[in-house]
C-alpha cells in the first residue's frame, strides 16, 4: 500500500496533486482506501471516481482533481458573502540578512507576512488551515510582486493580484478554493506585505520575527554597521545578535507598538513607543532597563557604528 507522509498530505500544495506515475495492481477497496487518504474524499466520490475512471487510479486521481475543483467554486461562490473573522496570521522569511543563519547570509532580506480569514476559530485551528497560510506565506515571499515607486522596505501587495499567482499548476487563489470545498467555510485572503533590502544604503540589514499563537506576528527590520564587516563572521556575536533580535520582535509584537521613537496618535494612551518600553521580552537585568537603552548598551558593546529598529510591521488578526 502507498504511504504518504504529513508533509506530503499538508503538500507544497494544499489541492489533491498527482505524487506518482502509477499504482501495482491491488483490490477496489484498497484503491478506495488510497483515494480518500491522497484527496480526503468521502467513500461515495472515491468509488465514483473509480467508476467513471474504468478502475484506473491515475485517472480516478485526475478525475476527483476535476471535481473537487468544480465542486470548490461552487461552494466558494455560495459561502463567498460570509464573514470572515478568525484566522491567522503567516510569516515566512527567505533571507535574514547579513550573516543570518536563515537563506544565503549576504545581506540580502526578504520575508512576508499575511492575515488568512475563516469563518470559524474551530477551522483556524486546523492543521489543514495552518498549511495553507504558510503555503501563501511562502509563495509571497518568493513572488517578484513589488509595486513601483515604493521607496518603503516594507510594501503592501495587492490581494487581487496574488490571488492569481501561479504555483506549479495552479494558483493562490485555486489553493484557497480547494480547501473551501473540502471545509465547507468561507476563506479570504485578508492582507499580505513584502519585506525586501533597502536600497541605496551604507547599512547592513538583518530580519527579526515573532509569531504568538498565529493570532499576532511581528516583521522588524534591524541596521546596523559593525566597524568591521568580519564581526559577521564570529559565532559569539551572532548568537547575541539572535537573542536580542528575538526579543526585539516578541517586543514589537507582545505590546501595543505602533511607533519606534514616537507615538503615531499622541493621544493614544494605549499606543506605546518601542524604545520607551521596558524590555520585559528580553528578560533578565534588562526586564526593567528601556528598549532604547539596551540597543545603545549593546552598541557599545559591539563598537557598532549603528544599531538601530528601522522599520516593523505588526499585526493581529482581524485588525489593521
Amino acid at each position: 500500500m502507498l504511504k504518504f507522509s504529513k508533509q506530503a498530505q499538508c503538500g507544497r500544495r494544499l489541492a489533491l496533486h498527482r505524487l506518482y506515475s502509477s499504482v501495482p495492481a491491488t483490490s477496489r477497496v484498497q484503491l478506495v482506501g488510497e483515494l480518500r487518504k491522497l484527496s480526503n474524499a468521502p467513500i461515495i466520490k472515491a468509488r465514483q471516481a473509480l467508476d467513471e475512471s474504468n478502475g484506473d487510479f491515475d485517472a480516478a486521481v485526475r478525475w476527483l482533481e476535476e471535481d473537487m475543483r468544480k465542486s470548490g467554486a461552487a461552494k466558494a461562490e455560495k459561502v463567498k458573502g460570509r464573514a470572515t473573522s478568525e484566522g491567522l496570521i503567516s510569516i515566512s522569511v527567505l533571507e535574514g540578512g547579513m550573516g543570518s543563519r536563515i537563506g544565503s547570509g549576504s545581506g540580502l532580506v526578504r520575508a512576508s507576512i499575511i492575515e488568512l480569514n475563516c469563518e470559524s476559530d474551530f477551522v483556524s485551528r486546523t492543521d489543514e488551515f495552518a498549511c495553507l497560510a504558510n503555503e501563501i506565506s511562502g509563495i509571497v515571499a518568493r513572488s517578484q510582486t513589488q509595486q513601483h515607486g515604493s521607496f518603503s522596505p516594507f510594501t503592501s501587495l495587492s490581494v487581487e493580484n496574488l490571488l492569481q499567482l501561479s504555483h506549479k499548476t495552479s494558483t493562490v487563489g485555486s489553493l484557497i478554493t480547494d480547501l473551501i470545498a473540502r471545509i465547507g467555510e468561507n476563506i479570504s485572503l485578508r492582507r499580505a506585505m513584502l519585506l525586501t533590502s533597502p536600497s541605496n544604503s551604507n547599512s547592513a540589514y538583518r530580519v527579526a520575527s515573532y509569531l504568538h499563537q498565529g493570532r499576532v506576528g511581528a516583521l522588524d527590520l534591524i541596521s546596523l554597521r559593525p566597524s568591521q564587516s568580519s564581526l559577521f563572521k564570529d559565532d559569539t556575536f551572532i548568537g547575541d545578535l539572535e537573542k536580542l533580535e528575538r526579543g526585539l520582535a516578541k517586543q514589537t509584537a507582545g505590546f501595543m507598538t505602533l511607533g519606534i521613537n514616537e507615538k503615531r496618535d499622541p493621544e493614544d494612551e494605549l499606543e506605546t513607543v518601542l524604545y520607551e518600553q521596558p524590555f520585559m521580552m528580553l528578560g533578565g537585568e534588562n526586564a526593567s532597563v528601556t528598549v532604547g537603552k539596551v540597543l545603545d548598551q549593546w552598541q557599545e558593546k559591539w563598537s557598532l557604528k549603528e544599531f538601530v529598529v528601522s522599520d516593523f510591521t505588526r499585526w493581529e488578526v482581524g485588525k489593521d
